[in-house]
């Protein structure tokens, strides 16, 4: 596996599109969707590519604040769940944000609240990478998705 921190905003869209494209059942609202393409743009993006050079996951990560690190949009083609790509970009990021004075990683994800059962997995995936479950809230997506915030501290590098 390759990871490459994307420059081009071209190969970034593209890459979130054909990824997202490929994940319906997470990022099945169109508009949502639209945005996060339209959005990569702006922010640090990192791709993880196999060895025939194909697309396998992408993040793509926000300064929320000087201490904190979001994780804005990322996905992992199905093909590729379950085989470590999204824990090899989360290692990745978390190494990022140490060598860049990040405090905290923090992620929005679907609440348990909710019955998606996609979500469950997100969640699961981000307790077994350091992630706790912050605070749940009904207002940033609205009430029929309800929000799991989960945050991972960074020591300080010694």
């Amino acid at each position: 596996m390759k990871i490459v921190f994307e420059t081009d905003n071209n190969i970034k869209q593209k890459v979130c599109s054909e990824v997202l494209r490929d994940l319906p059942e997470w990022f099945g609202i169109e508009e949502a969707t639209k945005h996060y393409i339209d959005s990569v743009v702006n922010y640090p993006f990192i791709t993880a590519y196999n060895d025939s050079n194909e697309v396998m996951g992408f993040y793509s990560i926000r300064e929320e604040n000087k201490a904190t690190l979001d994780m804005h949009v990322l996905g992992v083609k199905k093909k590729y769940h379950n085989q470590g790509v999204g824990t090899v970009l989360q290692n990745y990021i978390y190494e990022y944000a140490k060598d860049k004075g990040y405090k905290y990683l923090l992620v929005l994800t679907l609440s348990k609240s909710h019955s998606d059962k996609g979500y469950a997995l997100t969640r699961d995936f981000y307790h077994k990478n350091g992630f706790i479950d912050i605070y749940e809230n009904d207002k940033i997506w609205g009430k029929s998705s309800p929000t799991q915030i989960m945050i991972r501290s960074i020591p300080k590098n010694i």
